[in-house]
């Protein structure tokens, strides 16, 4: 506030009455100015701040972590629940397998059935609609915790929603049949509101899954095929066969160290799997992975943070 008043000028009424519009128009611009200056620098403000990109830190982080299925040893598998908990702990991935129910609504489930995660009796989930699945509960049965609450059934939708724009999707279609697989781009398109898809979908699946990884490459996407030692042993031609439909490759945490280097020599990031402890961690993590996909999240992520 000025610390003496202005001297008030001389105008007639005349010049008053016609300047009362002038300046109520020269308040218009000005106000129209002051807001559009205001949403310029909200604008460079926004574009100043790169958006997350949640795959390119998953390959560089060293070691990465992927929740598998949200960390099935310590929660109920592929439930919300499980997935925050994850991401809680500091996980750089979510890994899902996803079936599709009877009126087109995927979701996360490993099996063909609900009977092992939920108790049923041959309740296949692609004979059911949405609707009579999500009255069904993740059993804790087979978690560190039998004792911890049930969890509803997650909606492929729902988890791209909340967790796409800040972690990798490690996501598998498991037993749908290959027609439906665009619609998981759509669905994730809708969610995150963008055509790319490349810093959030990580095509994962069996070696052997070639058509669904050709069909995330084509999308210019990360995949993840997993292997075993044993299943390279009995056909040695199964690696030669199709790596090439994956980007990253997976061999269990426990293989000799020749079938670890024989991976290591395709040139292509290796993960272990499926990581349930600290120590199995440090055994694949000292074969050469450079990633891990973990079902004991609470076990491993922690305390690897610590020690890095």
């Amino acid at each position: 506030m000025p610390s003496s008043p202005r001297p008030r000028s001389r105008v007639s009424r005349r010049t008053v009455l016609l300047g009362a519009g002038g300046l109520a128009v020269l308040g218009t611009i000005g106000t129209g100015v002051a807001l559009r200056s205001a949403r310029l620098t909200e604008e460079a403000q926004v574009t100043s701040t790169p958006p997350a990109r949640p795959v390119d830190a998953l390959r560089a982080a060293r070691p990465a972590t992927v929740a598998h299925r949200g960390g099935s040893l310590d929660w109920p598998e592929m439930s919300m629940f499980a997935y925050r908990r994850s991401v809680e702990a500091g996980v750089d991935g979510l890994e899902m397998s996803l079936a599709r129910t009877s009126d087109g609504v995927w979701f996360g489930l490993h099996d063909e059935t609900l009977d092992r995660t939920s108790g049923t009796t041959g309740f296949v989930a692609s004979e059911h609609t949405w609707a009579e699945v999500e009255r069904q509960r993740i059993s804790a049965a087979e978690t560190s915790d039998p004792t911890q609450s049930d969890q509803p059934y997650a909606r492929f939708d729902e988890i791209v929603r909340e967790f796409g724009r800040e972690h990798a999707l490690f996501v598998d279609p498991k037993y749908v049949a290959a027609r439906f697989y665009p619609e998981l781009f759509e669905i994730a398109r809708t969610q995150l509101g963008t055509a790319d898809l490349t810093q959030t979908l990580v095509g994962k699946g069996y070696c052997t899954q070639t058509e669904w990884g050709d069909l995330v490459r084509a999308e210019g996407c990360q995949t993840w095929g997993y292997y075993y030692a044993d299943e390279l042993a009995d056909d040695p031609e199964l690696l030669t066969r199709t790596s090439g439909s994956w980007t990253l490759l997976g061999l269990d945490w426990s293989a000799p160290a020749a079938t670890w280097a024989t991976m290591a020599a395709t040139g292509k990031p290796v993960y272990g799997h499926i990581v349930p402890d600290l120590a199995d961690a440090h055994t694949a993590l000292d074969q050469g992975a450079v990633g891990l996909v973990v079902s004991g999240v609470a076990e491993v992520v922690g305390p690897l943070t610590t020690e890095g």
